[in-house]
């Protein structure tokens, strides 16, 4: 047992499982890292699409987020199948998730349909995009924490998968910047097919291989929609963690969807190539010395210690990122990667040990409905960066390209994306930090909790072994 309270038991998990879970986001974070860092610089800039509808689509977006993600937690949590409660979501979503991905980049533009049908496209596409993510992606995370109950194995297997998730992430930042240079969109359109079809099969891979413990849904009552919902708002370690991360995703958000303009105007002149080269390679480098030294920090002193860690180390680099001039400002990229590290592997896991600490008091293990209402706060923060940076470029005066030919910004839009994509978002992190200083489940509590649920562990265990001898292990 460490002496944090962290492992109290050994449940290991094989290299090929990991490895066949974390493939998903390879395909997920790819999709997911386009939508974030091109949807509203191909809106704005290719189909030429005001400002100001970008920020009422993504504040309608944000309503039906609200709604879709507690949703499909509290259905996937009281799904009982012979392939689990998770398998048959991941295996109908994925290729919605698929379809819809294409769709949102496929609108005519507003010399064909004018203003309100480019804006109409992208509101629905968004939502239909949105909806196949949530429940593909929703119960995917949910997965990962019930595949083990060893937080060490937790921690490595959300290690390989963010990993996995940030070469897409990469590919992401890369490949359509090139395609993006091209007039017109048909190469950028064949990227995004491309794109979705890696998508299709890495998640594909993940819903055919991954076993699920049908001992969590198959033994005891689900809770209704509103019980749910109402244990896991009164939990102080769900509300300390979800704040948290409602400004992780927030700050994620700001600065992908600024980047583009960020590497167009801010470093006017420069190779965008060059630029995203020498981001991704400091960012990869930060994030490998941060992964050695926070999965170490997280064995020895516990998940809360590594994870304020992790967001100090991501806020001071974001507000260098901001603050420092021309090739000074690569020293912020640096400093972000580590502190990305510890956030990308640990947040997912902290809200394991919710689910964990959940279990103990309601008896049923619900990570779904977690990870469900989770979204319910934290998906519109997505929404909210969405409308920031659009309001952003409107407060200091952005000037949108000109018979497709950008245009060199002046010193007031420079600064205002350069607080959009750094200093701002900077704060807003080690506010986050300030937060999580209240997070609970961590000593003597920690043990606790991890003792009580194994006890109950082998229980169920028990029960389910006698209620279905045979049958559903086929």
């Amino acid at each position: 047992m460490s002496e944090n309270g962290e492992s109290l038991f050994e449940d290991k998990l094989d290299l090929e499982t990991k490895l066949f879970y974390g493939i998903s986001n390879l395909g997920s974070g790819t999709v997911s890292g386009v939508f974030a860092t091109s949807l509203i610089f191909f809106y704005v800039e290719k189909l030429l699409l005001d400002e100001i509808y970008i920020a009422w689509a993504f504040i309608f977006y944000a309503i039906w987020n609200a709604i879709n993600d507690p949703l499909f937690g509290w259905l996937s949590d009281k799904t009982r199948t012979r392939w689990g409660r998770r398998i048959p979501y991941l295996r109908l979503f994925t290729p919605l998730l698929t379809i819809s991905f294409i769709l949102v980049w496929f609108s005519p533009t507003t010399g064909e349909i004018g203003q309100v049908g480019v804006f109409v496209w992208l509101l629905l596409s968004m939502l239909f995009y949105d909806t196949a993510y949530t429940a593909s992606y929703l119960v995917y995370c949910a997965l990962g924490q019930e595949l083990s109950m060893d937080h060490g194995e937790r921690a490595k297997a959300q290690a390989i998968s963010m990993g996995l998730q940030f070469v897409g992430t990469i590919i992401s930042l890369l490949l359509p910047d090139l395609f993006l240079k091209n007039p017109g969109t048909t190469s950028f359109l064949l990227l995004v097919i491309m794109l979705a079809i890696m998508q299709l099969i890495t998640m594909g891979i993940t819903s055919l291989t991954i076993k699920e413990r049908l001992e969590f849904s198959h033994v005891g009552e689900p809770l209704g929609i509103y019980q749910a919902l109402k244990h896991t708002i009164k939990s102080k370690s769900f509300i300390i963690t979800v704040l948290t991360n409602f400004c992780m995703i927030f700050v994620q958000s700001v600065v992908l969807g600024n980047l583009f303009f960020t590497i167009n105007y801010v470093y006017w002149g420069w190779s965008s190539t060059t630029f995203i080269l020498l981001f991704g390679g400091l960012l990869i480098v930060g994030i490998v010395v941060g992964m050695l030294y926070i999965l170490k920090i997280d064995a020895k002193m516990g998940l809360k210690t590594a994870l304020l860690r992790s967001i100090l180390f991501l806020g001071i680099g974001l507000i260098l990122l901001g603050a420092l001039p021309d090739l000074l400002a690569l020293i912020g990229i640096f400093v972000m990667g580590i502190g990305f590290a510890g956030v990308m592997t640990l947040m997912n896991t902290a809200f394991g040990e919710v689910a964990d600490e959940d279990e103990v008091k309601t008896g049923v293990r619900r990570e779904a409905a977690i990870f469900g209402t989770n979204s319910l706060i934290t998906k519109p923060a997505q929404s909210v960066a969405g409308a920031f940076i659009a309001l952003m470029l409107l407060f200091f005066g952005y000037q949108a390209p000109i018979g497709g030919i950008p245009q060199q910004q002046t010193d007031i839009t420079v600064l205002g994306l350069k607080l959009a994509i750094g200093i701002i978002p900077g704060l807003v992190i080690l506010a986050a930090g300030l937060i999580f200083l209240l997070y609970p489940l961590h000593g003597s509590y920690l043990v606790e909790i991890k003792t009580k649920m194994n006890t109950m562990h082998e229980e169920k265990k028990k029960k389910y072994d006698s209620n279905y001898p045979g049958e559903l292990k086929k």
